[in-house]
């Protein structure tokens, strides 16, 4: 009788060229703007709006690759094997608005992707929070491992410790030592609340640390959840 072949599963990201898409856009976008008369104004308006967001983006996109990535890699003592996954990451829920306005402009004939492109860049915040639950589930486990060694297996006070060194709060610290808050892609209000502020950084770390999982495995988190404690 044949045994049925293991397979290997793993939990992976399929990049979705980011930056060629932007690029593609905003190729498309100025195309538009030179055929679109100019009393035109409402359309002109979008048009120049979706520019600027665009930019904004790139501008997001070029601080994450020259700055962000190396100041990572230097505190967790590991290489991000795929530098797309660390600006999926980076995308908040507000950057759907702008994909989703741009599929209904240039819908069917006009679409300037020959694929799923304006799927892909929705679905990008959605990919950052899958990566935020991973990294969650990894962060506490990790956090356990440690706390396991050092409370002589009293599950009440595991329980507390733990609790207070995976809230918001706590890692909001982290999220600012490793800069992340400030440099998120995002089209969000001026003024969120501080709740708002707190849970978006808890989950800007739960990100990373979701990359971490994700490319080297728990014993990398476990080594770096020195971060957090």
């Amino acid at each position: 009788m044949r045994r049925p072949k293991k397979t290997d599963r793993k939990i992976t990201w399929q990049p979705v060229h980011i930056e060629d898409r932007l690029n593609t856009l905003s190729k498309t976008i100025e195309q538009t703007k030179e055929q679109t008369r100019a009393n035109s104004t409402r359309l002109l308006g979008k048009l120049s709006r979706w520019q600027e967001q665009l930019q904004e983006i790139n501008k997001g996109i070029r601080y994450i690759k020259k700055i962000l990535t190396p100041k990572l890699e230097k505190a967790l003592g590991l290489k991000i094997k795929n530098k797309e996954i660390l600006l999926a990451a980076m995308f908040q829920p507000s950057t759907k608005n702008l994909f989703l306005e741009l599929e209904i402009q240039y819908r069917g004939k006009k679409n300037p992707f020959d694929d799923d492109g304006f799927d892909a860049l929705v679905s990008l915040s959605e990919s950052a929070k899958r990566f935020a639950l991973l990294g969650d589930a990894s962060i506490s486990m990790a956090v356990i491992y440690h706390l396991w060694q050092t409370v002589d297996e009293d599950v009440g006070q595991i329980t507390q410790d733990k609790s207070s060194i995976v809230s918001n709060s706590h890692m909001a610290d982290l999220c600012d030592r490793w800069g992340l808050y400030k440099h998120r892609i995002h089209f969000d209000p001026e003024t969120p609340s501080r709740g708002e502020i707190l849970h978006d950084k808890g989950t800007l770390v739960e990100a990373i640390y979701g990359i971490v999982q994700m490319e080297h495995g728990f014993k990398q988190v476990l080594k770096n959840i020195g971060h957090l404690l």
